[in-house]
């Protein structure tokens, strides 16, 4: 089986090849100042960025591999036109994964063998508050004890001495998982892998029903079966072709620890008490790479916006088929919506309004009509500016369940939602100005010119 089809170096790769790839050879520090490069360029859409002089490390970092959507389609092999059609389709074709070798070049370094992952790994420390650097690109895996079913998922590891980490294990099928195993007094083997291909990493936060691999989803989406291999020292099975390896247990009568992160909502925050792995060995592929993620960044936006989207997006379009196209609005993890709509009946806007503030992520929902841009910003301040009024087109909604990551909900991650209906109150009088579109049509390349600079 290819390697090139499944690893982050054939990404990489096909990003070189597409101009998407910036090379920064400047010694760059993990803690902070490799974070400050990417936290300011990430906030924009930029390209990837491979970090070959990190000081301390001969380990190359490589970042905002997903920082755009275009990039996001291009992991998973899809049109960006046709992500929210063709995705779920994909998803139900399901193919187990299979188990080949991977010999390629490794080191391993064991416990207490010069184990100390602070010097091995470039991992980042993020912002000024953070408790520590933290790994956010970790493809975690876990065997039910119950079913024999693997878990993965991807959850924030922050680093506790040099063989041990905390891990943050609030979400299923991994939290599920560790609770069976502490309710047993057993130990817990984990695996995590860092630097796969971008779809195998995407497959971690997608939701899987109960007793199915996220890797049979991936197989599905990418229409080839993700290759496995056997872990060395716990008794997994992984994505083959990783860059890093991390092979650990976790003591459920180990103490358990708070860490705090500059998370995805832009805020530090901590969560419950997190267990420890204690590091058996870590396993690196020859001239490996380090995968890091920001986590308050485009990269994460839009992995949100698809992980929400493909749950949002098919549902309104099915209630209310008047609605011609959804946007998540960049910067709001996958809160704040607009949805362009294809009628004059107030009561079905209003209608789509209100659905849409009763998903757990939607925070603030704005209806437009369909000669709105949805994409430019101005255009849709403007159609608020001139077609909404408070007093009659805004919609409130108190005490509905919103995302845990927002600081400002209250218990229970209860919160307030907004809808503002900015369609056309009439007809009359609402019509947009512009120049006749034959002449837009014949002016079509000139216009590109122009704006290109060219």
């Amino acid at each position: 089986m290819a390697e090139e089809v499944f690893s982050l170096r054939g990404f990489i790769e096909d990003l070189k090849g597409r101009g998407e790839l910036v090379t920064i050879s400047d010694p760059l520090d993990p803690k902070y100042e490799i974070s400050a490069i990417l936290s300011e360029l990430a906030k924009k859409e930029a390209p990837a960025f491979l970090f070959t002089q990190v000081k301390g490390h001969r380990l190359p970092v490589v970042g905002n591999l997903l920082g755009t959507r275009r990039r996001l389609s291009l992991a998973l092999g899809i049109d960006p036109d046709q992500l929210f059609e063709e995705f779920p389709k994909r998803m139900e074709n399901q193919r187990p994964p299979v188990l080949v070798k991977d010999d390629s070049e490794k080191e391993v370094i064991k416990r207490g063998k010069g184990l100390d992952i602070l010097k091995l790994l470039p991992i980042l420390t993020h912002y000024a508050k953070d408790s520590g650097p933290y790994l956010t690109s970790g493809f975690s895996s876990a065997r039910d004890p119950d079913t024999g079913v693997i878990g993965r998922g991807l959850h924030r590891m922050g680093l506790r001495g040099k063989d041990r980490f905390g891990i943050s294990l609030l979400n299923p099928p991994l939290s599920e998982i560790y609770g069976k195993y502490k309710k047993m007094k057993k130990r817990m083997e984990i695996a995590t892998v860092i630097g796969l291909d971008p779809l195998i990493f995407i497959a971690a936060v997608l939701k899987a029903p109960a007793g199915l691999d996220k890797l049979s989803i991936a197989g599905g989406i990418r229409g080839k079966a993700i290759p496995l291999v056997k872990a060395e020292h716990v008794d997994l099975e992984i994505p083959a072709f990783g860059e890093i390896l991390i092979e650990g247990f976790i003591d459920p009568k180990g103490k358990e620890e708070d860490g705090i992160l500059g998370e995805s909502s832009g805020y530090y925050m901590g969560f419950s008490k997190s267990p420890t792995i204690q590091v058996m060995a870590i396993t690196l592929r020859k001239d490996a790479l380090y995968h890091a993620i920001i986590p308050w960044s485009l990269e994460v936006d839009n992995i949100l916006y698809l992980i929400h989207g493909l749950d949002f997006i098919p549902k309104m379009k099915k209630e209310i088929p008047s609605i011609k196209e959804i946007r998540f609005i960049p910067g709001t993890f996958g809160a704040h919506a607009v949805l362009s709509l294809d009628t004059e009946n107030q009561g079905e806007i209003r209608r789509a309004l209100s659905l849409a503030l009763t998903f757990t992520n939607i925070k603030k929902a704005i209806a437009v009509n369909t000669d709105i841009n949805l994409h430019d910003d101005q255009e849709l301040e403007w159609a608020l500016a001139t077609r909404f009024q408070a007093d009659k087109d805004l919609i409130l909604m108190t005490n509905l369940r919103g995302q845990p990551i927002d600081p400002s909900s209250g218990d229970g991650f209860l919160t307030a939602k907004m809808g503002l209906d900015a369609t056309k109150p009439r007809v009359e009088g609402f019509e947009k100005v512009g120049v006749p579109e034959e002449v837009k049509k014949r002016l079509a390349i000139l216009l590109k010119k122009l704006v290109k600079g060219e």
